[in-house]
């Protein structure tokens, strides 16, 4: 682009008229532009304290106040034919040159003046203006990032203690679990979530407790009227199976011409009424835990193929039900 094509377009992007989004690299005029808008609401009457400016970091908010000022200054000493040029320049007609010179003074006589902040202070602004209706405490404080990984670490800290005194209590066997099952990196990211969603977590506990509590809901969302222990969905599931069955299905299995059904024909022999579940399951799955394809050869009869696919079928929900309740 030349700089002529620049210029028109800095022109219209600071033209109080218009609504514009402007995104270009560094160092092509982007505060520039913005203080050129600023200056432009001035010259068409705008209050100084109407007009808001934000960015992400207080030193770009200091850079651009710095600017404004500077250009607002050199216009109160400038002779008539400069200033008339720089107004032009940003597309301004060359007229009123007495208000463009009083501009500097208004600015800063205006109480409060014009904002230029970050987007951070402004919200803290508003926030200790309208407590009550944002839901925060009238007297508070925003921690700065040192105070805040402080808060982090001794919350955290609190949290560890309470679960080494008492490790039977929920938060203690959650902690346990957690603190073995995910990695070191994972488990800090996990308390990472909790403080960011923290507000969501209280809403979500505070609307359970007209249900029974967060724990029953849980329960509730994992498909359980009420807190169900794995191991006896599991103890069920084995009390379930026919024995008789099973033991017409293993012999059948272990006369096998076919090297698979005998394996499975022993395997089934070696199981009874107290066998663990993860035992008779490990006859039915994989080893991704997932139902086996085949059960059978097409050596065995039909009849008892058709069961060994039944009694497949009803231990692998068994299985997905209790790691449900695991979960």
């Amino acid at each position: 682009m030349s700089a002529e094509h620049a210029i028109a377009a800095q022109r219209r992007a600071s033209d109080p008229a218009a609504s514009v989004f402007v995104a270009a690299n560094a160092g092509s005029g982007k505060t520039s532009t913005l203080v050129s808008r600023v200056a432009r609401l001035l010259l068409r009457g705008a209050r100084p304290e109407a007009i808001l400016c934000v960015t992400y970091t207080k030193a770009a908010a200091a850079e651009m106040q710095r600017r404004l000022f500077q250009v607002l200054g050199a216009w109160a000493v400038m002779e008539d034919d400069k200033l008339a040029e720089a107004l032009i320049a940003i597309g301004e007609p060359p007229r009123a040159l007495g208000l463009a010179r009083a501009l500097f003074a208004r600015a800063l006589e205006t109480p409060g003046g014009i904002k230029i902040t970050t987007i951070h202070a402004f919200c803290e602004k508003l926030l200790k203006r309208f407590p009550l209706e944002a839901g925060v405490s009238p007297g508070f404080e925003v921690l700065d990032d040192v105070a805040a990984r402080e808060v982090s670490a001794a919350a955290r800290e609190s949290v560890a203690l309470t679960s080494l005194e008492q490790p039977q209590t929920r938060v203690g066997k959650a902690y346990s679990y957690f603190s073995v099952e995910l990695d070191y990196m994972r488990f800090g990211e996990m308390f990472a979530t909790f403080e960011v969603e923290r507000r969501g977590i209280r809403a979500y506990v505070d609307a359970c407790e007209a249900r029974g509590g967060y724990v029953l809901d849980v329960w509730g969302r994992c498909g359980f009227d009420d807190e169900t222990p794995s191991v006896e969905i599991e103890r069920e599931g084995v009390a379930a199976i026919r024995w008789s069955a099973w033991k017409r299905a293993a012999e059948a299995l272990a006369a096998s011409g076919a090297i698979s059904d005998r394996q499975t024909g022993a395997a089934m022999a070696r199981m009874g009424e107290g066998s663990a579940f993860a035992d008779v399951w490990d006859i039915f799955s994989t080893d991704k835990d997932e139902p086996r394809a085949r059960m059978a050869t097409k050596a065995i009869d039909a009849g008892i193929t058709r069961w060994l696919e039944e009694e497949q079928a009803r231990l692998a929900a068994v299985n997905e039900r209790a790691k449900a309740a695991r979960i």
